[in-house]
């Protein structure tokens, strides 16, 4: 694969992230890294069910795009600069405009929708009246009956349309601070522990056979295998990491056999030697007929 550029990685608080969206979709699409979305999306900030930007990078993930090129690791708590006055005063401006746009689209979407449910608008201003000459009528108000040829048109354009509050405004996010005066790189320290060699190591052999991984503890492993995109496939394997000199009881074995069988999953142990080649052991639980 060809690096164009490389995507700006922030890492903030130890936490590798993605705050554009066209970097997030070129790692995937591009580079088969998966991640995970943990921001709250603007317009349903309650809820957890569907998430977006930033996008947290694994160690494993970080781990391979500097190796491959694809990425630069930024601090993200370094080289930020103090604001100026009149830049202030340049995106409290640039803010109120965006605001005034919505006011006014907000405004023409509103009058678009009188127009198109002007018959049942004017339907019911018709009705309102005949109620209102009813109620009158049993008070001995008036005696004459509703004039059908009354005009109960609307003209749109004089109709008043209040403004959006300013709080239900969008705001647009920047993906990038505009003001750092020079970008400081990070420290990048993983792997450092012989658990997370191994978990690497297994990471990258199984993405250099093309596959897509994402975290697998949620399933009790280390890693979920994907054939393609996981928006598009079910992960077929659970990779265990598990060093090969560490003695394995019939009961592990099967713990995780009848754990890949539960969620229809073969189990992958995988293991490194001592040459560095990672060997695969596949646990398929069948029962007994």
């Amino acid at each position: 694969m060809s690096v164009s550029r490389p995507i700006k990685v922030y890492l903030q608080n130890d936490k590798p992230l993605v705050w554009s969206s066209k970097d997030a979709v070129e790692l995937r699409e591009e580079w088969r890294i998966v991640g995970c979305l943990i921001g709250c999306l603007p317009r349903l900030p309650r809820q957890n069910n569907h998430l977006g930007l930033p996008l947290q990078l694994s160690k494993e993930e970080v781990t391979l795009m500097l190796e491959k090129g694809a990425i630069i690791l930024v601090d993200g708590n370094s080289g930020l600069r103090e604001t100026s006055a009149q830049e202030k005063e340049e995106f409290d401006e640039y803010r109120e405009q965006s605001y005034q746009n919505q006011v006014e689209m907000f405004r023409e979407e509103r009058k678009r929708e009188i127009h198109q449910n002007m018959g049942n608008i004017i339907e019911g201003k018709k009705k309102k009246a005949r109620m209102e000459l009813e109620e009158k009528k049993s008070c001995g108000e008036v005696t004459e009956e509703v004039n059908e040829e009354e005009d109960f048109s609307i003209d749109v354009d004089k109709v008043p349309i209040p403004p959006i509050p300013k709080k239900f405004s969008l705001v647009q996010l920047f993906t990038e601070s505009p003001y750092v005066d020079e970008e400081v790189p990070a420290v990048w320290s993983f792997p450092t522990t012989e658990r997370d060699h191994l978990r690497y190591h297994v990471y990258r052999d199984l993405w250099n056979q093309g596959y897509f991984l994402s975290n697998g503890s949620k399933f009790g492993g280390d890693f979920l295998v994907y054939p393609g995109d996981p928006s598009r496939f079910h992960s077929h394997y659970i990779a265990i990491c598990i060093p090969h000199d560490k003695r394995m009881s019939a009961l592990d074995l099967v713990s995780m056999g009848r754990l890949g069988s539960n969620v229809r999953k073969t189990v992958l142990m995988c293991s490194e030697g001592e040459d560095g080649t990672i060997t695969y052991t596949s646990l398929q639980w069948t029962g007994i007929s």
